[in-house]
């Protein structure tokens, strides 16, 4: 994953609420996936680390969940399933896995999409910088300037 990519990632979980939380995870897990792919035919140590890291989201995607809830205890096993894919697709350098994997949690991705699309709630993080965006432009390029009038009040206060 380029550094640009985790650059866009923080800034939008610094600012998302928990159902957005976890749309931007699945969106993480196929940028790694894709990762993967583009590492396929060398082999070797790049496609190894971006299928360990695909599935150290699923892993955290599967230790978040809160089984008080029915809906989590039919997530689990599509998680394990997917997990199950990635370590095949690890063991016997093949596609198929990735694409079983990417099939399962496409649909998921989906209807967690439509879920947070709704989700009126407020930010998981507070005392964060504000994104303003389009306000000037570089050479090739958007420019995206942080701007919080209360920066006196960031961080810890003693």
């Amino acid at each position: 994953m380029t550094d640009e990519k985790k650059k866009e990632f923080t800034r939008r979980l610094a600012q998302c609420n928990s159902s957005e939380m976890i749309v931007i995870q699945y969106e993480i897990f196929f940028s790694y996936l894709d990762d993967a792919l583009a590492a396929f035919e060398a082999g070797g140590e790049p496609f190894k680390q971006a299928i360990r890291h695909a599935d150290a989201v699923l892993k955290r995607l599967q230790d978040s969940l809160n089984f008080k809830y029915e809906l989590a205890g039919q997530l689990y096993p599509l998680y394990n399933y997917s997990r199950r894919q990635l370590a095949l697709a690890q063991a016997t350098h093949k596609k198929k896995p990735i694409s079983n994997a990417r099939n399962v949690m496409m649909k998921l991705y989906d209807a967690f999409a439509q879920i947070a699309a709704a989700d009126q709630s407020e930010p998981v993080m507070h005392n964060t910088q504000t994104v303003y965006a389009g306000y000037t432009y570089g050479k090739n390029s958007l420019n995206e300037e942080m701007f919080d009038g209360s920066a006196s009040n960031r961080g810890f206060l003693v």
